[in-house]
């Protein structure tokens, strides 16, 4: 039986404290929204409307619509898969989930000191 470590201790968590705080509030904002579903194994053929992992979006990095953005968008993924291995494994293997991904994108934020103020409707 596997033990849960505190979410910081994470490999995964660490990959995600490397994103810029503007990064990680694109990140975030996607997941509030709840409108967008970030795509799982989604890094060399994103065929088929918008499908872009987390690390993807937090980039601002769009869904190619061409042949030519589809190698260039390849070669981008192919070096955020490497620089952001354990984000990507624990992303696409399950092991996290969005909600996850909101609670440590707060964690890392507020260690930051920065505050998040949401708006009510």
């Amino acid at each position: 039986m596997q033990q849960n470590k505190p979410i910081a201790e994470e490999l995964w968590y660490a990959d995600l404290a490397k994103l810029s705080n503007d990064e990680l509030m694109r990140m975030y904002t996607m997941i509030k929204d709840g409108r967008y579903e970030f795509a799982k194994n989604a890094w060399y053929i994103p065929i088929g409307g918008d499908q872009r992992c987390p690390i993807m979006v937090a980039k601002g990095f769009r869904s190619p619509d061409t042949l030519a953005k589809m190698a260039e968008f390849q070669n981008t993924a192919k070096a955020l898969e490497e620089e952001y291995r354990n984000f990507i494994d624990a992303w696409d293997f399950g092991f996290i989930t969005t909600k996850d991904i909101e609670r440590a994108v707060l964690k890392i934020l507020e260690e930051r000191n920065i505050e998040i103020a949401e708006r009510s409707q």
